[in-house]
């Protein structure tokens, strides 16, 4: 693949992820946080030991926006910092009973929503997306 092939498919990639993302709709949970504390609650929840540098790199935040995003679930009661151990300077971002309980709700409807968008591909493309998409969230940390 060449590069200008390969840049063309990340762009679509991208474009994939704003596809899913801004179609997906949580607000039959009459949540009191936004799409941004919603990711990152999200974030915290699926990856065990989420530190702010974690989070902030897979939100595509900068520190100091993802600290009043932190500040504002902290404050609904959605997460806790809890400082490493490894580390006192850095801090983990746990979802506390309430957030996980949240969480677990965000999740079945994000993935009756996927299932939605994926029932309108064939069964061959469907696969052929689902072993691409598993590559790519293989790969990624690696990049």
């Amino acid at each position: 693949m060449n590069m200008e092939s390969l840049s063309q498919s990340i762009i679509k990639v991208f474009c994939l992820k704003n596809a899913v993302f801004s179609t997906f709709d949580s607000s039959q949970l009459s949540l009191a946080i936004n799409k941004t504390q919603e990711r990152v609650l999200m974030m915290s929840w699926r990856h065990t030991k989420a530190t702010m540098q974690f989070l902030s790199r897979e939100a595509g935040l900068e520190k100091g926006s993802l600290t009043g995003v932190i500040d504002s679930l902290e404050s609904l009661g959605l997460v806790e910092r809890i400082r490493a151990e490894e580390d006192r300077r850095s801090f983990i971002i746990e979802p506390t009973a309430q957030g996980r309980e949240l969480a677990e709700k965000i999740d079945v409807l994000f993935r009756a929503h996927l299932e939605t968008i994926l029932r309108t591909l064939p069964d061959e493309d469907r696969a052929d997306f689902e072993r691409a998409i598993i590559t790519l969230a293989r790969l990624i940390p690696r990049l």
